[in-house]
């Protein structure tokens, strides 16, 4: 009789904790800091209303006389415990500058008006408890960054664990924020550190977030403005010169050229009836021409509208009668005879 009780027992008890199991659900937690403090996470699903909650330690089930280090039934003498759940569905506890004696596993109990909404999650949160030691930053970038990246910094151990009550320092300055992760706009290069709060020997060493500006104190921007403005008058000049060339260029084979010097032939015709070098005449007056080369010779003039008819004057042995246009670049003189 009393042996079929016990396996009775014992299978009540297999059914109670898979039903936990599904029931209740630990975020794990590895190690924890000696002084530090700790958000244990956790969520349950109840079946019926839930009047009383429970954490308890080095139990499987917590009932009855079972020591815990909370309980809503009881006043809350451990002031380093503290339940930051309901009586739904949360069932976080955070424990404050943990201890030595907090080595241990923490479990989570649920119980209703009826035995059969009595649960308790046996799986539990083990916490390993580790002395303080310097702390870690890790950075989602570990090379040079630009102006205006985001960046995301981690303050590690040498094993993880949730919520703690972290500091961050930036060059030796307080930063507000707090936590284990900490994001940020990159801006300038600075140092970062990290510590758990209450613990500054938790300290770790600097982190140098390396920022690259494009325009390092302005010379970089002056001598890409200079080069540019350079590039710029040199293209400018190019594009004058072969304007230039190619204008030049055409005026030289311009067809035009013929035509304007036809134009002033024309325009000339009308005006007078030939211009000859004198050398060119023939008959007496061209050999008397020559004999007088320095003397002044003048052209035969026409006009076409009126026809005058004047008579050849000659005074002193000068002939009138013949004018010639010297060939260009000859100067004419009149000496004495």
């Amino acid at each position: 009789m009393l042996l079929a009780l016990a396996k009775v027992s014992a299978l009540l008890l297999l059914a109670g904790s898979a039903l936990a199991e599904e029931r209740v659900r630990y975020s794990p937690v590895k190690c924890a800091v000696r002084g530090s403090t700790v958000t244990l996470r956790c969520s349950f699903t109840a079946i019926m209303p839930v009047v009383r909650v429970v954490w308890c330690v080095n139990h499987p089930i917590c009932h009855r006389t079972t020591p815990s280090v909370y309980d809503s039934k009881k006043p809350n003498k451990n002031k380093r415990f503290v339940y930051l759940g309901d009586y739904n569905s949360n069932c976080t506890l955070k424990i404050r500058e943990i201890l030595s004696e907090d080595n241990t596993t923490f479990r989570f109990r649920m119980e209703a008006e009826k035995d059969a909404g009595h649960f308790t999650g046996q799986t539990g949160v083990a916490v390993s408890v580790l002395d303080a030691e310097p702390m870690r930053v890790q950075s989602s970038a570990p090379g040079p960054v630009s102006v205006g990246a985001a960046v995301t910094l981690n303050c590690t151990f040498r094993c993880s664990f949730h919520d703690l009550d972290v500091h961050w320092h930036k060059d030796g300055h307080r930063l507000p924020e707090s936590g284990p992760t900490l994001r940020l706009t990159a801006e300038r290069s600075a140092n970062y550190t990290c510590s758990l709060a209450l613990l500054p020997n938790t300290m770790s060493p600097p982190f140098r977030l390396n920022v690259a500006k494009l325009h390092t104190n302005g010379h970089f921007g002056l001598t890409l403005s200079v080069s540019l403005g350079l590039l710029m008058a040199l293209i400018l000049i190019v594009a004058i010169v072969l304007f230039l060339n190619k204008r030049r260029k055409r005026r030289q084979t311009s067809p035009h050229d013929g035509k304007r010097v036809n134009k002033e032939r024309e325009r000339c015709e009308h005006v007078y009836c030939k211009t000859q070098p004198i050398g060119d005449r023939g008959g007496p007056d061209a050999e008397e021409a020559g004999r007088s080369a320095d003397e002044l010779s003048y052209a035969t003039v026409q006009f076409k509208p009126k026809a005058v008819n004047r008579p050849v004057e000659t005074k002193e042995d000068v002939v009138y009668g013949a004018v010639a246009r010297l060939p260009p670049g000859t100067h004419s003189r009149r000496k004495p005879r």
